[in-house]
């Protein structure tokens, strides 16, 4: 399944990219600190002798419509999440851009009942302030009951997304179990498959 080849296939498109110099490669040293850091996120995110902030997220997104919100570059972070919640809990979740969203989205948040809808906010330390200051003035006019933020953590923008790849992750498999899904199930996409298979 491509979900769980996830570090297979970003690790060879990162190599990919590093080999004909499309990013710049980071020495032995980074590599390795920049691991540990994960690492040692992903420890404290896991399900079982984690910090519990992974469950409290999952607990309150349990039932809800969720909305997932990050900068733009964060956008493949937000995207993915919404696909895992989506794939992984059978929970409608979807992604939208800073500062897109401002554009349209943002009058129906205004109007949202609260208690229905739940919002998730990816951030790190490289955003535009102006980007920074729509998602403050968001979380301050914005009335939903359960909402979060998230300050993916890191010294680049490369770790953001890792780190942001394995919280959201056991977010999804928290709400997944929280709900009594098997997240490795995917019936109606293997349903799909043997309808499209069978058209000649």
């Amino acid at each position: 399944m491509p979900r769980s080849a996830f570090g297979h296939l970003f690790g060879s498109q990162l190599a990919a990219c590093w080999a004909i110099g499309l990013l710049a490669r980071p020495s032995l040293d980074e590599l390795s600190a920049m691991l540990s850091r994960l690492r040692t996120a992903s420890i404290e995110a896991d399900l079982s002798g984690g910090n519990g902030m992974t469950v409290a997220i999952a607990e309150s997104f349990f039932g809800k419509q969720i909305g997932i919100i990050a900068p733009s570059m964060l956008d493949a972070a937000g995207r993915r999440f919404a696909n895992q919640l989506n794939e992984n809990s059978d929970s409608f979740a979807r992604h939208s851009s800073l500062p897109e969203m401002n554009h349209n989205e943002i009058v129906a948040w205004a109007s949202a009942d609260s208690t229905e809808h739940a919002l998730l906010y990816l951030s790190c330390s490289g955003i535009h302030p102006r980007v920074a200051s729509r998602m403050d003035w968001m979380l301050e006019n914005v009335d939903v009951e359960s909402s979060w933020i998230i300050d993916c953590e890191g010294e680049s923008l490369l770790e953001n997304l890792l780190y942001a790849a394995h919280l959201t992750d056991w977010i999804s498999i928290a709400l997944a179990l929280i709900g009594g899904v098997d997240p490795s199930e995917m019936g109606s996409i293997d349903s799909l498959k043997a309808h499209l298979s069978s058209i000649q």
